[in-house]
């Protein structure tokens, strides 16, 4: 059995774009925690940080949603 099908990596794709951005994010933020210049830009970064969490988690759940749909063979059908 095959766990990824060529459809899960298409689904999940952006989970992992959005998940190394947030990695990036943070890793910026622990740089410039020693900046005193740069503590104006930390809250726009943290609030960017969790928008990217949040974002990545919607697109796993997305994700799961269309696989698992796929797999039941309840896909909508094209227009």
């Amino acid at each position: 059995m095959r766990f990824w099908t060529p459809d899960a990596l298409r689904a999940f794709a952006p989970a992992m774009v959005g998940w190394w951005l947030a990695v990036a994010a943070c890793l910026r933020l622990e740089q410039l925690h020693g900046d005193a210049r740069a503590q104006a830009l930390l809250p726009t970064l943290q609030g960017g940080v969790v928008v990217l969490l949040i974002l990545t988690l919607g697109a796993i759940v997305a994700a799961c949603v269309l696989l698992w749909r796929s797999r039941r063979g309840d896909a909508p059908a094209p227009c």
